[in-house]
């Protein structure tokens, strides 16, 4: 039985920190698009961040401050014909929103700062990027 119990929490973790959020921006000039991804979203204050546009690629770090962070753990069980299957797992459960930046340099040799406002444990976000020529760019992440 706590086999059981250890593999199902090891699925749900598992499954609660998935894949690196994509990352998707859009000059607001030209219409250039481009896409990466932020590294270490769930979870965590700040991490690696890349993306990728026809002409450069940028890279750096991003931070977030999270505010009125609310967790909490929810005991799930499942009962089944009597006693014969039950299984109990436990879940993480996290609802936040905050504020994050990003200082990204490209090889290239341009700079891009980008400020987002984020909700949820593996960040979904939106916000603004700026390169230091004066290009904005609109930021998605999720």
């Amino acid at each position: 039985m706590f086999n059981r119990f250890c593999l199902a929490t090891l699925i749900l973790a598992t499954a609660a920190c998935g894949s690196a959020p994509e990352t998707l921006i859009m000059s607001r000039r030209t219409g250039l698009t481009g896409s990466g991804e932020i590294t270490q979203g769930a979870l965590r204050n700040s991490g690696e961040m890349r993306i990728e546009t026809q002409y450069e690629t940028f890279t750096g770090r991003w931070v977030a401050v999270r505010e009125g962070a609310n967790q909490g753990l929810e005991l799930l069980q499942s009962y089944a014909g009597g006693s014969i299957l039950r299984g109990t797992a436990e879940l993480l459960s996290e609802t936040e929103a905050g504020f994050g930046t990003a200082i990204l340099t490209s090889d290239g040799g341009r700079s891009m700062r980008c400020e987002f406002r984020y909700t949820g444990v593996n960040i979904t976000a939106i916000g603004v990027c700026e390169t230091t020529d004066g290009e904005v760019f609109d930021l998605q992440v999720s």
